[in-house]
């Protein structure tokens, strides 16, 4: 009687293996699927003695799955090596974004105004929209903040927007200007 084939090792042992081809202890690596993130979460705990030139491999090796370490400050290295990594891309996608429709063609630089308010208005503008609609001051930033209305339909919200929030991408992967964005508690109905 034949005997039947091993069955594949589960896609966190696949992943575990690949880290740890990257020079990292398997010990300190834990693998598993999140419900509430939607995607497999990777933590690198201390222990599994992660450093610096490991990135490109554990990007690499991470693929889609979101990368968590313990350490903090690895943590702020490993996010500011994927904003250096894609950047280029970024920058490259949103330029052609606003190519295709016609919105590169003079484009605001940042150089061109004495403030980030006067910047950010004129990226508004830019985009068809008022001046102050859709980029308001909060407190010491400036962020993205739509009236709620217009966000509660995504249509609307697309057609009207779409231009600004690739707009924003540019200039951020630029160094031009930091938006922050209100996230959707501000449009929550109160208990």
């Amino acid at each position: 009687m034949d005997s039947l084939p091993e069955p594949p090792p589960a896609y966190e042992q696949v992943i575990t293996q690949k880290l740890a081809e990257c020079g990292l202890s398997a010990q300190g690596l834990t693998v598993s699927y999140k419900d509430y993130l939607q995607s497999y979460e990777i933590v690198i705990g201390r222990s599994a003695n992660a450093t610096f030139k490991m990135f490109p491999c554990i990007r690499e090796a991470a693929a889609v799955a979101i990368v968590t370490f313990q350490d903090q400050e690895l943590t702020s290295q490993y996010q500011a090596f994927l904003t250096e990594t894609y950047r280029p891309k970024m920058i490259a996608d949103a330029e052609a974004e606003l190519a295709k429709r016609g919105f590169l063609v003079g484009f605001p630089r940042r150089s061109e105004f004495a403030n980030d308010v006067l910047f950010a208005e004129a990226l508004e503008e830019h985009c068809g929209l008022v001046k102050g609609e859709a980029i308001r001051p909060v407190g010491d930033t400036l962020a993205f903040q739509p009236a709620p209305e217009i966000a509660r339909d995504f249509k609307t919200f697309s057609e009207r927007y779409s231009c600004l929030l690739t707009s924003i991408m540019l200039v951020s992967c630029r160094d031009e200007l930091n938006i922050a964005f209100i996230g959707n508690e501000a449009f929550a109905s109160p208990e």
